[in-house]
């Protein structure tokens, strides 16, 4: 079983994939891991890598594919959870080709859908304890002081990036490039919408039954 999870920044995608990952067995693939992990390896690939991600810019189409074919070989997994890959319809197609060589395919389009200001509050809301590292959110989590963490009473500190500026760079990014992505696996019929407004459980419970359907 394959799965692409297509989201925008702030929808859980992360989570979702551990659930996934965890459920099922599935090998979690994040480009984003996957990047710099070789990245940090040494190697001649890794130095190229670590060149374009130190100078701010994206790895192009064909260095992605490539990377992400001689991954997807060497997996054992029931199959594989694609986050942050394919990010393009180029991509994609060139995903479905690599799967067809090892006799696999995508099986299902997971898209989390958010309200983009719901997602702005997750986003720059996040603070965490400076002291035993609890996560909590200003907008909605109840906080005895703004301030302090309710479980050490120490400070909570907000990440430099969760800026409204980088979230809204990110967001509209998102939306912008997922358009013709969504288009193309909609023609095959395997796109599933759901919700991320609920918790991270009632948003599995429904991915796991889009699963069991088939």
């Amino acid at each position: 079983m394959n799965i692409v999870l297509i989201a925008p920044p702030a929808s859980g995608k992360g989570t979702q994939a551990q659930m996934l990952k965890d459920k099922y067995n599935l090998y979690h693939l994040s480009t984003g891991d996957l990047l710099r992990n070789i990245s940090k390896d040494g190697s001649e690939l890794g130095i190229k890598v670590k060149n374009i991600i130190d100078e701010g810019k994206l790895i192009d189409d064909d260095l992605m594919i490539e990377i992400v074919k001689e991954k997807i070989y060497s997996i054992k997994n029931n199959g594989i959870i694609f986050d942050g890959f394919p990010r393009t319809l180029n991509q994609a197609i060139k995903l479905d080709e690599m799967l067809k060589e090892i006799n696999k395919k995508i099986d299902n389009v997971i898209v989390l859908e958010i309200d983009k200001e719901i997602a702005l509050k997750r986003s720059i809301g996040r603070v965490a304890c400076s002291n035993c590292g609890n996560i909590y959110n200003i907008y909605f989590d109840d906080l005895k002081n703004p301030l302090k963490c309710n479980n050490c009473n120490n400070e909570l500190i907000k990440r430099n990036d969760d800026t409204e500026e980088k979230f809204n760079l990110r967001f509209d990014s998102y939306v912008k490039n997922s358009k013709k992505l969504i288009e193309y696996y909609e023609k095959k019929n395997i796109v599933n919408f759901v919700s991320s407004l609920n918790d991270k459980e009632t948003v599995f419970a429904e991915i796991k039954n889009i699963i069991n359907r088939g």
